[in-house]
């Protein structure tokens, strides 16, 4: 029979134990999204713009789906007859209406981990909620907010981060301290309001004390606004990090 009980009940665990999920993928309106998601597990889409106002998909393929505010979790069905499971293989085709615009997915269930599936609009509503975020706030307070975020990454949804998985160390960054080497982690940037910010890892071989001022170098940032070091003196094989804030035109 198909495990309709197993889906509620896990979608109850689901909506307290969200980070389980797995992979992240982000769909645009008005184009067909070829994803991967899990046969096994519950997927979550989330609508990054406001609420999932409906969803259509073809029930008899095997799949549930329940609509939770802006998020929208979805189960494929297994086929249990006592002696083996048969789990959904066939592509499916989904529309989901998020904050008023229509996004179509063709989905490819897959013996994966659950995944998670953000729908955005882009950049112009990123803008739009940056400018509305930022707008009042002095450029000083900007930088601050930004640092803050990276720092305990806590990034609002309409920042965009780029992360750099192949970064090596370099040492050529801070020439009046030559024991220091850095590494680029990622790229935060505030669409709209000409912000971004770079997060280095930072390690030395000897013991150091640093000063903001050591990192203003074209080699770490064009246009340097702000710099944060988190913390100030490193030990031999420990690893800080550092926030450098540019600003458009600074």
């Amino acid at each position: 029979m198909l495990n309709k009980q197993f889906f509620n009940a896990a979608l109850a665990v689901m909506l307290v134990s969200l980070p389980a999920l797995a992979h992240t993928q982000v769909v645009k309106p008005d184009v067909v999204t070829p994803v991967e998601m899990s046969n096994r597990d519950i997927n979550r889409v989330t609508c990054v713009d406001g609420a999932i106002n409906d969803a259509f998909f073809s029930q008899e393929k095997g799949i549930v789906v329940e609509n939770n505010g802006n998020n929208s979790f979805i189960k494929f069905l297994i086929q249990d007859d006592g002696l083996h499971q048969e789990y959904v293989s066939a592509r499916s085709e989904f529309y989901l209406v998020c904050a008023g615009e229509i996004y179509t997915l063709m989905v490819s269930p897959k013996d994966i981990p659950g995944q998670t599936i953000r729908l955005s609009t882009g950049a112009k509503n990123r803008i739009k909620d940056n400018q509305e975020l930022l707008s009042p706030l002095p450029d000083e307070e900007r930088a601050v907010y930004l640092t803050m975020a990276a720092l305990e990454d806590d990034i609002p949804d309409s920042f965009s981060v780029s992360t750099n998985t192949n970064s090596e160390w370099e040492s050529r960054m801070t020439a009046g301290k030559p024991n220091t080497q850095l590494a680029l982690r990622r790229t935060i940037r505030v669409d709209g309001l000409g912000l971004s910010l770079k997060e280095f890892l930072v390690r030395t071989s000897t013991t150091t004390t640093f000063s903001e001022t050591d990192f203003l170098s074209s080699a770490i940032g064009e246009s340097i606004f702000a710099v944060t070091m988190d913390p100030l003196s490193l030990e031999p094989g420990q690893v800080g990090r550092l926030f450098v804030v540019s600003k458009e035109g600074f």
